[in-house]
């Protein structure tokens, strides 16, 4: 693994742990505990943005080099 590789991991592996805090929130929210409150776009938004992070990296990490 290059050490590119491996920051790209590291950053990851930081972004997904920092998600720790948001736990909670997350969790009303994939009970469907919506109230269309500012926070709670911008906490959709974020994980909306991570997860299509996370689909370009698993795209690119399967791909042969």
């Amino acid at each position: 693994m290059g050490p590119e590789k491996a920051q790209e991991i590291a950053e990851r592996d930081q972004l997904w742990a920092s998600l720790r805090t948001l736990r909670p929130e997350i969790e009303r929210l994939a009970a469907g505990e919506w109230e269309a409150s500012e926070r709670q776009k911008q906490v959709v938004t974020l994980l909306a943005r991570i997860v299509a992070a996370e689909m370009d990296f698993r795209t690119r990490d399967a791909a042969p080099e």
